[in-house]
C-alpha cells in the first residue's frame, strides 16, 4: 500500500457505514491533495518570496493537525477543517500577497470558488447544520479578502506573483482540484449506485431468502399438521381395535358379541346402520352360505333372516374377491336409512371381509350419510382380520367342545356297557356256579344210584347162589 493510499484511509473502520467511510476518504484525500499543494507553493515561496514562507508553513501546520485529528477518530471535526481550512489558507495567502494599492490575484478567486464546494463533499447535503457554517465563512473570505489584507500588512516584493506562469500554476492547482472533486463525486455517485444495487440485490436475495424460509416454514407447518392428522388417525385405529379388543376378551356369547360388535362398529365409525354376516358352512360344506348374524338399524327385521349365497350381490362378492368394496355412488332403493321423520339414501357404503390366513368367516356391511376416509377403511380391515382370529377360536372351541361332549358320551355309553358286562359275567358265574353244584349233586345222586345199584346186583347174586 502506497503511503498516499495510506494516509486516504486513516481513521476509517469497518464499524462504518459506507457513506461514512467514503466521505471520511474524501476528506481525507483532500486534505492530502492541499499538503501536497501547499508544500509545492512553500518551497516556490521558499526561494521567490521568503517573506510569506512561514505563512505557508502555517497553513502546512493546519492541514497536518486536521489529518491528526482524523487519524484519532474525530471525523466531523476532520471534515469541518476540511471545509474551512482550504478557503481560510487561500484568503489568507492571497491576503498575505496583496501590498498596498494592489488589486486581487483574480487567479486565486478559482481556489476560493471551489474551496466553496468543499462543504457539500464532505458532508450530507440534508446535514444542513455541517456543511452551512463552512460554506458561509469560504463564501465570506471570499467577499472580505481585501479586509483580511488589512490584517497581515506586510511589506515585500510581489512582482513574481504576476508572472504568468505563476498565475497559470495558481489556476492549474485550482481546476485540478476542481477536476478531483467532480471526479470523486461521480466516484461516489457510482459507488452509491453500485451499493444501491448490492443493497437492491442483497435485499432481493434476502426477499427470496425469507421467501424460501417461509415456504419451508409453511412446508414444515404443513408437514406438522399432516403428521398430526396422521397420528390423530392411528390413534383413532388403536382406540377402536383396543375397545374392540375388550369386547372380544370379555364376551364369551357369539350372539351377544356380534350385536356388541356392529353396534360399536356403527358409531364409532359415525356410520347410520350396518350388518354382521357369518359363514355357515356348516348345513352344507359344499355350498356354504353367508347370513346376516347382528344388524343395527335395519329398516326391516326379516332383513335379519337374509342368507347370501357367494357371488351374489355385492356382500357375496365381497367373499369372493377376499376384498373390500366401497361404493360413493348408491343406487336410488339399495339400502334406505329410515328414522322417524323419514328416510333417505346413504351417501356411502363399505363392505369388508372378515378375512385371517386367506380364510374368510364374515363380511361387514357399512352405510353412512358421510364418505369414509382411507384410515377409516383400513380400520375395517384390520378390525374384520382381528375379529376374523376371534371368530375362528370361537369355531375351534366349540369344535372342541362338541369333540369333548362327544368323548364323554362315548365314555358314558362305555362305561355303561362295561357295567353291563360285568352284570352279565357276574350273572354268567353264578350261573356256572350253580350248575357246578347242581352238577355235584347229580354226581352224588349218580354216585348213590350207582352204590344203591350196584347192592341192588349183589343182593341178586347172593339170592342166585
Amino acid at each position: 500500500m502506497s503511503l498516499f493510499s495510506w494516509l486516504s484511509t486513516v481513521g476509517t473502520s469497518k464499524e462504518m457505514d459506507d457513506d461514512t467511510q467514503n466521505k471520511v476518504r474524501l476528506s481525507n484525500y483532500l486534505t492530502v491533495s492541499f499538503i501536497v499543494i501547499i508544500i509545492a507553493y512553500s518551497i516556490i515561496c521558499f526561494f521567490v518570496a521568503p517573506e510569506i514562507f512561514y505563512y505557508c508553513l502555517a497553513g502546512l501546520g493546519l492541514y497536518l493537525i486536521n489529518l491528526l485529528m482524523s487519524y484519532l477518530g474525530f471525523h466531523r471535526v476532520t471534515r469541518i477543517g476540511s471545509s474551512l481550512f482550504p478557503p481560510l489558507v487561500i484568503a489568507m495567502l492571497q491576503a498575505v500577497i496583496m501590498q498596498e494599492g494592489d488589486l486581487p490575484i483574480k487567479e486565486t478567486y478559482a481556489f476560493q470558488v471551489v474551496a466553496c464546494l468543499i462543504p457539500f463533499t464532505v458532508f450530507d447535503i440534508r446535514k444542513v447544520g455541517y456543511w452551512l457554517p463552512p460554506f458561509l465563512v469560504a463564501f465570506s473570505l471570499v467577499l472580505f479578502v481585501e479586509d483580511l489584507n488589512a490584517v497581515f500588512a506586510i511589506e515585500f516584493d510581489n512582482q513574481i506573483f504576476q508572472e504568468t506562469w505563476l498565475r497559470w500554476a495558481i489556476v492549474g492547482g485550482a481546476v485540478a482540484i476542481g477536476i478531483f472533486l467532480i471526479v470523486f463525486l461521480k466516484y461516489l455517485n457510482l459507488l452509491q449506485f453500485s451499493r444501491a444495487k448490492e443493497l437492491l440485490a442483497e435485499i432481493e436475495k434476502e426477499n427470496q431468502n425469507a421467501a424460501e424460509k417461509e415456504n419451508a416454514l409453511k412446508k414444515t407447518l404443513e408437514d406438522l399438521e399432516t403428521a398430526q392428522k396422521e397420528e390423530q388417525k392411528r390413534n383413532w385405529q388403536t382406540t377402536g381395535l383396543a375397545e374392540i379388543g375388550n369386547l372380544l376378551r370379555v364376551e364369551s356369547e357369539l350372539d351377544s358379541l356380534t350385536d356388541k360388535i356392529i353396534a360399536y362398529i356403527v358409531k364409532y365409525m359415525k356410520a347410520n346402520q350396518g350388518a354382521l354376516y357369518l359363514l355357515d358352512d356348516q348345513s352344507n360344506s359344499e355350498h356354504p352360505e353367508l347370513y346376516i348374524k347382528s344388524a343395527y338399524a335395519y329398516e326391516r327385521k326379516k332383513r335379519l333372516a337374509e342368507r347370501v349365497m357367494p357371488g351374489e350381490g355385492l356382500v357375496g362378492q365381497c367373499f369372493l374377491e377376499k376384498d373390500f368394496i366401497y361404493l360413493t355412488d348408491v343406487p336410488d332403493g339399495f339400502i334406505t336409512i329410515r328414522s322417524g321423520l323419514g328416510d333417505a339414501n346413504p351417501k356411502s357404503i363399505l363392505i369388508t371381509p372378515m378375512l385371517v390366513n386367506e380364510e374368510i368367516y364374515g363380511v361387514f356391511e357399512v352405510a353412512s350419510f358421510n364418505e369414509f376416509e382411507e384410515y377409516q377403511i383400513d380400520f375395517m380391515m384390520e378390525l374384520g382380520e382381528n375379529i376374523a382370529m376371534t371368530l375362528n377360536n370361537f369355531k375351534v372351541n366349540e369344535k372342541t367342545k362338541k369333540l369333548l361332549d362327544e368323548t364323554q358320551e362315548q365314555s358314558e355309553q362305555l362305561r355303561s356297557q362295561e357295567e353291563e358286562m360285568r352284570q352279565n359275567m357276574e350273572e354268567l358265574q353264578a350261573t356256572q356256579e350253580e350248575q357246578e353244584r347242581q352238577q355235584k349233586e347229580l354226581l352224588q345222586k349218580i354216585e348213590v344210584v350207582q352204590g344203591e345199584k350196584q347192592a341192588a346186583l349183589d343182593t341178586i347174586a347172593k339170592l342166585e347162589r
